[in-house]
């Protein structure tokens, strides 16, 4: 008996790994500009995510289309919803590394928007039909419910300001509220081995809110956020061995785009002239980030291709 088709099994866990590498493609971009090299690296590797993030979503549209109830069946548990969220965001983040292209830009960061909204919907009405028990907070929670804390990666430079603006601090009390909650809980007691990597995705948002604030203000919250980054990236560091002492898995996807979102946000100190500080973070995030996000990449398509990404995953089959 002749196995099924690669998509109908499409797991939610690879669009973790593809976000990552359209950050990459859009940190090395930042870095030649900051530093005055050729473009060319970042454009290949945006070029190599763009073709990765369009195949899998065609994937996982094919796996839809044969069986709806796919999507419901993935968004149950917390790594399945932050994984269709980053892939929502990978077309956001993507809208950046594309504003050369005005118009095309713009589509694709609306999508990103849209889709991230429908995935968002989703989720609450999963929520609701969750017993209190079940809606325990998780980092997950990062992605799924402040993922358009990416929107002003684009969005200002687009001229949707004031929409991004909205978007900023709408995310920012939610990653308030859900901060407050995991920070509670982690006070009651420490995760196990398998699920202390996505605590790093505490990085992201704190990132993605320095980003925001440093491009419309007011620029004491742009301080605020990349001093609070530093101290989780330095605490992260230490920790490092303990955050991954169970070994590779699917998860570490969450970690590249942590890294990225470091990264840019010191390459837009540097520009505000935050000098060695600045520089430092840059180039240590990409120097950690780039063979790191390339790993995971490798690693999460090897598991696809011998289908073990979805078995390990849990994903839902069509």
């Amino acid at each position: 008996m002749s196995r099924q088709p690669l998509w109908r099994s499409t797991p939610s866990a690879v669009f973790p790994a593809i976000l990552g590498l359209v950050g990459l493609g859009l940190l090395w971009r930042g870095l030649a500009e900051a530093f005055g090299f050729t473009t060319a690296v970042g454009d290949i590797l945006l070029g190599v995510s763009a073709a990765a993030l369009f195949y899998f979503s065609l994937a996982y549209l094919a796996k839809f289309l044969a069986r709806p109830g796919v999507l419901a069946e993935d968004l149950r548990a917390p790594p399945g919803r932050a994984g269709l969220s980053a892939l929502s965001m990978a077309y956001i983040v993507l809208a950046a590394g594309l504003l050369p292209f005005g118009l095309l830009a713009a589509y694709i960061w609306w999508f990103g928007l849209l889709l991230n909204a429908v995935i968002l919907v989703y989720v609450l009405i999963a929520d609701f039909k969750t017993r209190s028990g079940g809606r325990s907070a998780t980092p997950f929670q990062y992605f799924t419910y402040a993922g358009l804390s990416t929107a002003p990666l684009a969005g200002v430079a687009l001229g949707y300001s004031a929409l991004s603006q909205a978007l900023g601090y709408i995310t920012l009390l939610v990653f308030v509220f859900i901060s407050l909650k995991i920070g509670a809980k982690f006070l009651r007691s420490r995760p196990p081995a398998p699920l202390r990597p996505p605590l790093v995705m505490l990085l992201a948002p704190l990132g993605l809110f320095a980003l925001a604030f440093g491009q419309f203000g007011p620029e004491i919250l742009f301080l605020v956020f990349y001093i609070l980054a530093w101290g989780v990236a330095i605490v992260l560091l230490v920790f490092a061995r303990w955050l991954t002492s169970a070994g590779f898995t699917p998860i570490w996807g969450m970690l590249g785009f942590s890294l990225v979102v470091f990264t840019n946000m010191n390459l837009m100190a540097i520009d505000k002239g935050f000098g060695t500080i600045a520089t430092t973070g840059a180039i240590a995030g990409a120097l950690i980030g780039t063979p790191l996000i390339l790993f995971i990449a490798f690693r999460v398509a090897k598991m696809w291709a011998k289908r073990d990404l979805a078995k390990k995953t849990g994903a839902a089959v069509a």
